[in-house]
């Protein structure tokens, strides 16, 4: 059995990560790192985190070989994947 990560009405955000996360070492003050918002929608009941994952990997913004970064804070979930070939 698939555990279901979402709720009905919970927010959930599509950020584009930058091709290189880090460079050097930051010494405890930290790196800034440009994220792109490029999508939020309310989440919907009896989602798994492939589920998820294969809704994103649907829209028209994903692009082949860029990393992309979900999070919905209300549920606790993050995950990443790479954008791949889409038809």
């Amino acid at each position: 059995m698939t555990k279901q990560i979402l709720q009905n009405e919970t927010m959930v955000f599509v950020y584009e990560l930058p091709k290189k996360l880090s460079s050097g070492f930051c010494f405890g003050s930290g790196q800034q790192i440009p994220f792109l918002n490029v999508d939020w929608f309310n989440g919907f009941d009896g989602v798994t985190e492939m589920d998820l994952i294969n809704h994103v990997k649907s829209k028209s913004y994903i692009k082949h070989g860029q990393t992309y970064l979900i999070l919905s804070p209300e549920n606790a979930i993050s995950c990443m994947f790479v954008g791949g070939h889409t038809s």
